[in-house]
């Protein structure tokens, strides 16, 4: 693996040598960043600081000959959580930084103007950005393009540069590295965007075998997953919609009544649908772009199911034309469009309850299913203007400003605004919740694909869900570090280690076997937990919020579902042992040996 130090203070840039034992250990991506990012950041290091360390990482199996090859993943302290944090994202950037080269990158420091890293068939450059900076995602992308003829770029918009506490990392335009603030600590340190531009082979211990499993790939999405290629993420949306698992009006509830409006089927029969689109060596096509109409009028890539759910249902809005636009205007300026529409839904509920009032919004009304404001506010967020300058630090933070009773609807687990599954309809999400050590996440164990895709397991028990999280959570884990698309681990090879062994093997010549690969999650895992309780997180992290455990879903099929807090914590506490760690949530000296990790806690 050929990875590099770039310390932006002194515009030096050094190679880090990677022991093959590491890999065995971590395997790469996720896991390997999280063992750098332990190593190199200092304790309680400010995360807008030089000295927080901004790491990209590919895997053994990134743009390989096997298929959803298309994945990176940037490990850093996030400035939304304080939490490590991991975000991934797919499309074209890393196949093309393999290429040139480069398996992974180690940043820190801050450039003493606006900068950018040119990366060409190994060599490395520090490059001026002046000229882009201010500029947004698709402007700094396309003068990219023309400045570097045939290259892919990261790059970050005006709300990384104005550190929006959730800011994205872009890649071909509308593809994000979007959760915890990675784009806020690449504004931070006067980063504008990654160049990587190629010719190389990326190396693979069996590429033969990659080549015929591709093609069992593609046949395999063909026959099975006919619906997902048709309509992507967003046919989710019917799926919880239905159950009364998708969250409505700042998760007060998991019914809305015109689900159906913000549905992938919706936007076909309604003309909003364009075409489809697909990362690198991708069979499956799962991304859409699509059309909004009337003021709204805009052509994007997306929204995906977490953007509907939640400028859809959870602002209260029906109306689809304006979350496409509000998805255009997250991916144009560079920000999570979770947090973003988490933090606006909070936002309202705080003016309906009195906690805001115009003065606060400018003038501004905030009510529910009201898109034309939904849709302002985000610009707002992402010039950091008048409220968006309140609402761009998160619901946490804006929590902070009220009482205890404002505070008890803040959605938000460990500082990270939940995606569009309620907790209370999805009990095993909220053990998932509860214990991602990047906050609440749907893509650090996907169990509602158990609990209500498959329906394997009764969704409204909480009781005895930890054997299927911690299930789900190894395979993200190993997902994340191999890495793999997580929709094609799925819908090709049935999330099974057993199918995912080979590939690492083909990919490193590493055979470990699935068992390896559990081992190696749970050393991962542990890793993270570390590393939280390092920079101060504790068992008091793990908990949802109040409402959750306050109030029940009002209508709907999940009608009367509330979470107990005494049975929550129970389960939270078995969670633990499951893991091999105490009841206050710290992994045991034994564990901490079985699994490697001496010297990290």
């Amino acid at each position: 693996m050929r990875i590099f130090t770039v310390n932006l203070s002194e515009g030096k840039i050094s190679e880090r040598k990677i022991d093959k034992d590491l890999i065995e250990k971590f395997i790469g991506g996720r896991g390997l960043a999280i063992r750098l990012l332990m190593e190199e950041n200092p304790r309680k290091v400010d995360p807008l600081g030089p000295e927080n360390r901004l790491i990209f990482m590919t895997g053994p199996y990134t743009a390989t000959q096997g298929s959803f090859t298309a994945f990176y993943n940037v490990t850093t302290k996030s400035p939304l959580t304080g939490t490590c944090s991991a975000a991934h994202s797919g499309g074209h950037f890393s196949p093309m930084l393999r290429k040139a080269g480069i398996d992974g990158l180690i940043i820190y420091g801050k450039a003493a103007k606006p900068s950018y890293l040119y990366i060409e068939n190994g060599k490395i450059e520090i490059t001026d950005a002046s000229a882009i900076w201010g500029k947004d995602v698709f402007e700094t992308t396309q003068e990219l393009k023309k400045l570097h003829p045939g290259s892919k770029s990261a790059v970050i918009g005006p709300a990384g540069e104005k550190l929006v506490r959730y800011a994205s990392i872009m890649n071909d335009e509308h593809r994000a590295a979007g959760r915890g603030g990675v784009g806020t600590v690449m504004g931070s340190k006067n980063l504008k965007a990654i160049v990587a531009k190629g010719t190389g082979e990326v190396p693979s211990a069996d590429s033969a075998f990659l080549k015929e499993s591709f093609k069992k790939a593609a046949e395999t999405v063909k026959e099975k997953s006919v619906a997902f290629a048709t309509y992507g993420t967003p046919m989710v949306a019917g799926i919880t919609g239905k159950a009364g698992c998708i969250p409505t009006r700042n998760f007060s509830s998991g019914w809305f009544e015109d689900y159906e409006k913000v549905t992938g089927d919706f936007m076909h029969k309604n003309g909003n649908f364009i075409r489809h689109a697909a990362c690198f060596r991708c069979p499956l096509h799962c991304s859409k772009f699509n059309r909004a109409f009337g003021e709204f009028e805009v052509e994007t890539e997306g929204p995906e199911y977490e953007t509907l759910a939640l400028f859809g249902p959870n602002c209260g809005n029906n109306n689809v034309n304006g979350v496409i636009k509000a998805n255009y205007l997250c991916n144009k300026y560079g920000f999570d469009t979770i947090s973003a529409a988490d933090s606006i839904a909070y936002a309202i509920e705080l003016y309906l309850k009195g906690y805001l009032t115009k003065k606060d919004t400018g003038g501004m009304e905030l009510k529910w299913g009201d898109p034309s404001t939904m849709v302002k506010l985000v610009e707002m967020i992402g010039k950091r203007d008048g409220l968006g300058n309140f609402l761009a630090e998160g619901v946490k933070r804006m929590s902070e400003k009220f009482d205890e009773k404002a505070k008890s609807f803040a959605i938000h687990v460990k500082g990270m605004e939940p995606p569009g599954y309620e907790p209370r309809g999805l009990t095993g999400m909220a053990i998932a919740f509860a214990t991602s050590p990047r906050g609440a996440c749907h893509l650090r164990g996907t169990v509602y694909v158990a609990e209500l895709f498959q329906g394997v397991i009764d969704r409204k028990k909480i009781r005895g869900k930890t054997p299927t999280v911690v299930d789900y959570q190894d395979l993200a884990t190993v997902c994340d570090s191999l890495i793999i698309c997580k929709f094609g681990a799925r819908n090709a090879f049935a999330n099974s280690l057993e199918q995912l062994a080979p590939l690492m093997k083909a990919a490193s010549g590493l055979d470990l076997g699935a068992d390896g690969l559990k081992v190696c999650a749970a050393r991962i895992w542990t890793l993270e937990r570390l590393y939280n309780l390092r920079e101060g997180l504790s068992k008091k992290d793990d908990m949802l919020p109040e409402r959750f455990y306050t109030e029940e879903i009002d209508d709907g099929p999940s009608k009367g579902q509330i979470i107990d807090k005494n049975e929550f914590i129970a389960e939270l506490e078995d969670y633990y042992a499951a893991r091999g760690w105490d009841k206050e949530g710290v992994p045991t000296a034994e564990t901490i040996e079985k699994l490697g990790l001496v010297g990290s806690k």
